[in-house]
């Protein structure tokens, strides 16, 4: 697997930030490109590489067509500011996103791009809705670990047109017990998914829904992490892809 670890200097957000592309082949002509926020965290604790290796194990064409860029907000207080609704850079940035980094990687990649998602877990899973609601047609799959959800982001999926998405959304049946470490508040993650779920079924998407038994962990992250991928590189509503 080829690593390759970046910085991007942000106008927006006024610093740095660090990154990282995995890829498994360095000549890649027709992508399948998703962004992954929180990235530092699926690589130490969700088993990206395990499951990306998995996956291709399976099926060795994926090799040709898997990007996956990983970029990470920061510390914890950062990730805040950055990924909830209610945090002080949260709109600065989903500007560095859409305005900055992601035409910037797109350019210097220089390849077609049949797909392109955003994976996220918990706060990382809502600042994904929101990167994509800004830019709605630009986007293939969203996928979606216990996204950390607010009223406001469930009301901006109303207003938006997403016909076309692909979603896969799984969320634990104890999550709404969570506690924010920041905000000392409980997220009724559970509560709060279930709402979006609607809110998504009335959309012309094709969507995944999962509940499972589980808390807001990460080894429920990347237990799952798995089929995630896996509907990210075959589902687009019609069954698997021919590759």
């Amino acid at each position: 697997m080829n690593k390759s670890n970046r910085t991007i200097y942000s106008s927006h957000l006024n610093k740095t930030l660090d990154y990282m592309v995995l890829t498994l082949n360095e000549n890649i002509e027709d992508a399948y490109l998703l962004y992954v926020q929180d990235g530092r965290d699926y690589l130490e604790l969700g088993g990206m590489e395990k499951a990306i290796q998995n996956l291709v194990r399976v099926n060795p064409e994926l090799a040709n067509h898997l990007v996956l860029v990983l970029i990470h907000p920061g510390d914890s207080i950062d990730r805040w500011e950055s990924f909830s609704r209610s945090g002080s850079s949260f709109h600065r940035y989903l500007r560095f996103m859409n305005d900055e980094f992601i035409p910037e990687f797109e350019r210097n990649l220089g390849a077609n791009i049949s797909k392109r998602g955003l994976l996220g877990d918990s706060l990382a899973g809502n600042i994904s809705i929101n990167i994509a609601l800004e830019k709605p047609e630009s986007w293939t799959h969203l996928l979606l670990q216990s996204p950390a959800i607010s009223d406001g982001d469930i009301q901006q999926v109303k207003e938006t047109n997403i016909s076309g998405w692909n979603v896969l959304q799984t969320v634990g049946t104890y999550e709404d017990e969570f506690v924010s470490s920041i905000s000392n508040e409980k997220l009724y993650i559970l509560t709060r998914n279930r709402e979006l779920y609607k809110s998504f079924s009335s959309k012309n998407i094709n969507i995944k829904y999962i509940e499972t038994d589980d808390e807001h962990l990460w080894k429920v992250w990347e237990r799952d992490l798995p089929l995630a991928l896996e509907f990210f590189c075959w589902d687009r509503g019609t069954g698997p892809l021919s590759l």
